[in-house]
């Protein structure tokens, strides 16, 4: 190795153990810590595949749970950490314990952290235990940060900006998918500007979320469960955890809206509820709302392709503190045109009148209003969903914002 190379490999803080890109001669050890298993495979599979064929030992640091064996079959190393989302001091004293047991063992030379708590506990733990590179990705700046909730939440969001501020200050690279939170955090002095980077989204499989690769016999047994008949109506669709913020009850209240305005429109609601969150919605509540044009299907679903596949037209009226939604960065993939909010991260995916529609937040009848004219031409949605999965393949795919985590994040060929 030249002097010149060992120089640029020592730049990266990694010393003799970075390597570039596409050529490791050189081998590290991993650690993406998250929240869990589910989303660890849905969201970062693609990453840890790389990873694992660039030759690296990439451990997977989540709770236990189903979704463990597909990411050991890809070749992640999976470590159980007790991680708890919600508030719970001394549950997080033993995620901070657990953290700095495994970064030891494991003699990790990179840790990635990934959600609030990991951002945290895990820069906290991977210093303490002398890892050598520490990076984390801010994916929203999530329900603390929202306006209003009393004193509960202030208190909250108090807490949150002090463990925030140190631990990103032990943080040598933060990844925002958005430049509305990048821009919040350096204003608020949570970090310095000289480490956030901008990626937007953590990218979506444009070959996985395909027409072409949608299960025709599934999306047959989906429309039968929905009660589609033949060509059936248009169908108008939310993807979403069940609390408020994502939106749901401007979803439910546009629906009443369009019920007197389109005749041929079904809107759906596809989501499990979210027990213990702050911002949950309550059993019962979306059950007794329906009607002949709404419907809400309250369950897990890993069939996600196939129900976007049959959707005419794909809502997330969030006001959540969002990364980059990732059911908008699937409806792409899957040329759909979108109706969302215009707030940091969803407005991300859309073109205002070129691929879908920017919608202001808690406002049910503008929501309507967008739906209501891309359900009145299938020219229209034709045309914006055509330049939805051009969206996706040239800004979105996510060869190229893992190839942007290897090298601007993790520093490997910098």
């Amino acid at each position: 190795m030249g002097a010149a190379q060992l120089d640029s490999y020592n730049a990266c803080g990694l010393g003799p153990l970075c390597c570039a890109a596409g050529n490791w001669s050189f081998v590290l050890r991993i650690a993406l810590v998250l929240n869990d298993d589910f989303s660890t495979w849905q969201f970062r599979k693609g990453l840890i595949a790389t990873l694992c064929r660039g030759g690296h030992t990439v451990f997977a640091y989540t709770p236990s749970g189903p979704w463990v064996r597909r990411l050991e079959e890809i070749g992640a190393i999976h470590r159980a950490i007790p991680l708890y989302r919600f508030v719970s001091p001394l549950r997080d004293l033993l995620l901070f314990w657990v953290l700095c047991r495994w970064f030891s063992r494991d003699r990790v030379d990179l840790v990635h952290n990934m959600t609030v708590k990991p951002t945290i506990y895990g820069a906290f733990a991977a210093r303490l235990m002398g890892v050598r590179r520490v990076v984390a990705l801010v994916s929203g700046v999530g329900l603390p940060f929202l306006d209003g909730g009393g004193f509960e939440r202030r208190v909250l969001r108090v807490t949150v900006v002090g463990l925030y501020r140190t631990a990103l200050g032990l943080t040598d690279r933060v990844w925002f998918q958005n430049p509305d939170d990048l821009e919040f955090f350096v204003a608020a002095r949570l970090l310095k500007a000289e480490k956030a980077l901008l990626i937007r989204s953590g990218g979506v499989n444009v070959e996985e979320f395909s027409e072409a690769a949608v299960d025709q016999s599934a999306v047959h047994k989906l429309r039968a469960e929905l009660r589609l008949e033949g060509d059936g109506p248009i169908v108008v669709m939310i993807v979403a955890r069940l609390i408020w913020s994502k939106g749901v009850k401007d979803f439910v209240e546009a629906a009443k809206v369009l019920a007197q305005r389109l005749s041929n429109a079904r809107l759906f609601l596809f989501g499990p509820y979210d027990h213990g969150h702050p911002d949950e919605i309550p059993p019962g509540y979306l059950e007794a709302l329906e009607s002949e044009n709404f419907r809400a299907i309250i369950d897990f679903r890993t069939d996600i392709k196939e129900i976007l596949s049959l959707a005419d037209v794909v809502v997330l009226p969030s006001y959540f503190g969002e990364g980059v939604p990732r059911v908008l960065l699937e409806a792409l993939a899957m040329s759909k045109p979108i109706v969302t909010t215009d707030n940091p991260g969803c407005r991300e995916v859309v073109e205002h009148g070129r691929n879908g529609y920017l919608v202001p937040i808690k406002d049910p009848g503008s929501l309507a209003g967008a739906i209501a004219d891309l359900s009145d031409s299938e020219t229209k949605r034709v045309r914006f969903g055509r330049r939805s999965r051009a969206k996706a393949e040239t800004e979105f795919d996510e060869r190229l914002i893992v190839e942007r985590i290897v090298r601007e994040l993790y520093g490997l060929g910098c």
